[in-house]
């Protein structure tokens, strides 16, 4: 199944026109707005010598045709690195498993291991969150917008932000909620065009409903259309990629006279799930943090902000709110410390056109589903990428090209003003709420063919330039970014596999040195299958069964060597770290909960004026100052349901508690359920139907 779904994908022309090369990244969008074809990549490339030939998707027919390095590739590297992560996981998961079965000794030391790794890991991410969440709190005190004012008009002109919001079958007041909040950014009238990225899918009700929205919110900025994705294009894989790489073509057409003349690094192109809320601020941050830096640094940056799974973080399960503190940890870390591992694009991020449109992107690919992740290693090659095409060519002029190093280029510049967005649920009830989760977990697992692709670039980059030519910090930097996807995707999750097991041990022969009698360890086992234990644990915890249980654990604690005491505080999730990891979650769930990060949400400088993107032709444009509108107090669209407002000292320590709780008693079943078995059934799919995967939509509450 996987060579046919390849097969279907890599269906291409035998002989593909001729495409223009290097060209600069304003002729492209000059050329997509004309209807012609779109300059790919510069002589030499390795799109242009080993990929194949393919279109995305009819949205890019007026671009003409592309090539670009994929998975999907008819060829043996690329089927090889496709089935890579595959292998890697199930390869481990195997070790584990039979590790147990063969040799007691073996699986201690895998699992000590793997818990080594994984304790190193949640240890940084604990301490850099913790980090991260002052600040959160320090960007939140800035009026970002009345630092963007004080800038020169010059340093400031010609500014634009255009927003694509991909979605599917969303709720219409959803939608209208992020346009509200939007809306609150003080750039939103004079430069801000928004993208209602629709899908065709969804029928008349669609249009319908796109029609309604941009009717009511039309006033609110520079700009608003919409784009309708169509279904079952070729080569495609339906889902935000696709969706995105039609918005991003249509939107190039609309403005594209007016783009063309621009200078493109001045132009912000920012995507985000149809249920997030930017910060007020946020444009305005990242545009002043963008014009900082000079042209090529900016060109060359995409800005994330820490994405918060906040907004109805009380009304889900504790499976699914768990699964909110792991990502709300694993994103805040990740921003606030770079040192170890790099920050990729994720969910709600911004770039420049310059990157989006440069000849070696092109836009988003249409045959994946973890849009934001690939997005960032595509962007980062691209670089690598131009630079082995400097080298070569100031080699064959100059005869060295040890002047042009290959050092990477692309960085993901942190913007610390949250933008939040609501975790899955469902309406239908606790059950349905679960499988609606475990529906997203698919998806979001599915992201380990990623894994395989920064393969597949360093591969084809390594071969075109040679291996030694890269330096060595490149390569460093590469293996970085592997290593975190593979740290992610398979070694998080089978450090919970090989603990299972050891519990399993712990239970059955009991860890040497504790000193409990297996009569007592086989009571325990027959008080957990009692299918009504209540009165029975009660009655030992009564005659002091708790006491004494307590007092065999605290002696046999001091008997353990340093390998058992770590390797049963990891089983029993009992350290300073997983405190650590729970107070940062408290902490800014409580700050969301107070408006912590809202109280300069509405700036006090005047509206920005800019010029607008002319949608059909350049036209006269002056810089008027705009008065701003006398607005009552905005709706409390973060936390619905909750007022704003600081909470006792008893509240904070109650919510500390209660995401302790959630993290002692359903981290590792969130594990399981939303990591070991859909990360299983990505692989399994993997092996089966290669990249042809199925995009699924998690349900949000309405």
């Amino acid at each position: 199944m996987a060579s046919q779904a390849r097969q279907r994908k890599g269906k291409v022309p035998n002989n593909p026109p001729e495409i223009d090369v290097d060209l600069p990244e304003s002729a492209s969008v000059a050329r997509i707005a004309a209807g012609q074809p779109t300059p790919r990549s510069t002589l030499g490339s390795p799109l242009t010598s080993h990929a194949t030939y393919k279109r995305s998707g009819v949205g890019d027919l007026g671009a003409g045709p592309r090539r670009h390095i994929s998975l999907s590739q008819v060829e043996l590297l690329p089927w090889l690195c496709c089935m890579a992560p595959a292998i890697f996981l199930f390869a481990t998961y195997a070790f584990v498993f039979f590790s147990v079965i063969f040799s007691t000794f073996l699986a201690e030391l895998v699992t000590a291991l793997l818990t080594l790794i994984t304790w190193l890991w949640i240890s940084n991410l604990s301490l850099a969150s913790f980090a991260g969440v002052f600040k959160m709190r320090q960007a939140a005190a800035i009026d970002w917008h009345a630092k963007l004012h004080e800038m020169p008009l010059d340093a400031r002109a010609g500014l634009k932000h255009i927003v694509l919001l991909p979605n599917y079958m969303e709720a219409e007041k959803m939608l209208k909620e992020t346009l509200d909040n939007l809306a609150r950014s003080r750039l939103a009238k004079s430069c801000v065009h928004i993208v209602l990225a629709m899908e065709a899918r969804e029928g008349p009700a669609g249009r319908e409903k796109a029609e309604r929205i941009m009717a009511e919110k039309k006033h609110l900025f520079a700009d608003i259309f919409a784009t309708y994705h169509p279904q079952n294009l070729p080569g495609e894989v339906a889902g935000k990629s696709s969706n995105t790489q039609w918005a991003f073509r249509e939107a190039l057409r609309r403005y594209g006279a007016s783009l063309s003349k621009r200078d493109l690094s001045r132009v912000f192109l920012t995507v985000a799930d149809a249920d997030t809320l930017l910060h007020p601020q946020y444009l305005s941050a990242l545009t002043y943090q963008g014009l900082l830096m000079d042209k090529e640094e900016r060109s060359w940056t995409i800005w994330q902000p820490p994405v918060l799974l906040v907004r109805n973080i009380f009304s889900v399960p504790a499976l699914t709110r768990t699964s909110s503190h792991a990502a709300l940890i694993f994103e805040l870390a990740t921003l606030a410390s770079q040192h170890i591992f790099p920050a990729f694009a994720y969910s709600s991020y911004s770039m420049t056109l310059a990157l989006a449109s440069h000849p070696e992107v092109d836009g988003w690919d249409v045959d994946v589903i973890a849009e934001d992740h690939h997005m960032y290693c595509k962007c980062y090659f691209a670089a690598l990428w131009e630079l082995s095409h400097a080298k070569k060519e100031h080699e064959k002029q100059v005869g060295d090209g040890n002047e042009i190093q290959l050092v990477p280029q692309v960085k993901v510049q942190a913007v610390f003003c949250p933008a939040v967005s609501y975790l899955v649920e469902s309406t239908e009830g606790y059950t349905a709420s679960l499988f609606a989760r475990f529906q997203q977990a698919r998806r979001h697992t599915q992201g380990i063919v990623e894994l395989g692709y920064v393969f597949l670039q360093w591969f084809r980059l390594s071969s075109s330039i040679g291996f030694m030519k890269v330096p060595w910090r490149t390569h460093f930097s590469i293996s970085m970014i592997a290593a975190k996807m593979h740290t992610i995707h398979v070694i998080a999750v089978a450090q919970y596999d090989g603990v299972q097991n050891m519990e399993e041990l712990f239970v059955v022969f009991s860890l040497p040195g504790l000193n409990l009698p297996l009569e007592k360890v086989h009571q325990m086992c027959l008080l957990h299958r009692d299918p009504v234990p209540a009165g029975r644990f009660a009655y030992w915890i009564w005659h002091g069964g708790f006491s004494e249980l307590f007092q065999e654990l605290s002696s046999s604690w001091s008997g353990m060597n340093g390998a058992e005491q770590a390797l049963l505080a990891a089983i029993s999730q009992i350290s300073g770290i997983m405190l650590l990891y729970a107070l940062t979650c408290a902490m800014v769930v409580a700050d969301m909960v107070e408006g912590t990060y809202y109280t300069n949400a509405d700036s006090k400088a005047p509206i920005t004026s800019a010029m607008h993107i002319n949608p059909v032709a350049e036209r006269q444009e002056e810089d008027e100052p705009e008065t701003p509108k006398e607005q009552g107090p905005p709706s409390r669209l973060e936390m619905p349901g909750l007022p704003e407002g600081r909470r006792s000292w008893l509240w904070r320590t109650g919510l500390f508690l209660y995401v302790y709780a959630d993290t002692m008693l359903s981290g590792y079943p969130a594990c399981c359920c939303w990591g070991m078995v859909p990360g299983m059934l990505a692989g399994w799919s993997l092996l089966r139907r290669g990249t042809d995967f199925e995009y699924i939509v998690a349900m949000k509450p309405e």
